[in-house]
């Protein structure tokens, strides 16, 4: 059972820990800084919230401001995820509370997690966060039957282009003597995935099943 009832405690919570983070850090944050991370259109934010944004957009560069949020959302992730385990699962916990409506530090949060992945956010995550960026598991099965059908289509372009001498290379690959080639890719694929969580969603079901 999630510990925040309501979205105004789970912000307080995070809003708090990123300032006790900053103060630790010696990191500036003003009034106003701490006072944005409270906005929102459409859920419950601060009552003077329309003058604290008017005067963020005046005075504040947006982009420096998440990579500042960011860092120490990161700092504060790594910390608890080396040391305590009851503050990873009460952040976790806040950022699931707000996930669940229209909150600018839902986006701040997950500044570390979208910087991870490469390629504009077409890759998922490789981390080990129990909060997973959205349709994040998603883009790990496209990103594996991209993989697949991938193989296959360098296969036939290879046939067409290289003919019978494509089919040596690949007979080479496929080679008893080779083998150990693809159990180790297949390893890894594996380990990826362990340290993921997947392969124990997907193990935990076939036990349920059974």
């Amino acid at each position: 059972m999630n510990q925040f009832r309501t979205v105004k405690q789970a912000k307080d919570y995070l809003a708090g820990r990123i300032a006790d983070e900053a103060a630790r850090e010696g990191i500036s944050l003003s009034e106003t800084e701490r006072k944005i991370l409270y906005f929102s259109e459409t859920d419950w934010t601060l009552p003077d919230m329309a003058q604290v944004s008017a005067e963020f957009d005046r005075d504040y560069d947006q982009n420096e401001y998440e990579q500042k949020i960011g860092g120490l959302v990161r700092a504060i992730t790594l910390r608890d995820h080396s040391q305590d385990q009851v503050a990873t699962e009460a952040w976790n916990e806040a950022v699931v509370k707000l996930s669940e409506g229209d909150n600018y530090l839902s986006v701040l949060v997950r500044i570390p997690e979208a910087s991870v992945g490469g390629l504009h956010g077409f890759l998922p995550a490789w981390n080990t966060s129990q909060v997973r960026p959205p349709r994040d598991r998603l883009k790990l099965w496209v990103t594996a039957f991209v993989i697949v059908f991938g193989i296959f289509g360098l296969m036939i372009i290879g046939n067409w282009l290289f003919g019978a001498r494509f089919w040596v290379v690949t007979d080479w690959v496929f080679d008893r003597d080779h083998s150990g080639l693809l159990v180790l890719i297949a390893v890894a694929i594996g380990l990826i995935w362990f340290k993921r969580g997947d392969l124990g969603l997907i193990l935990k079901g076939m036990s349920k099943r059974s």
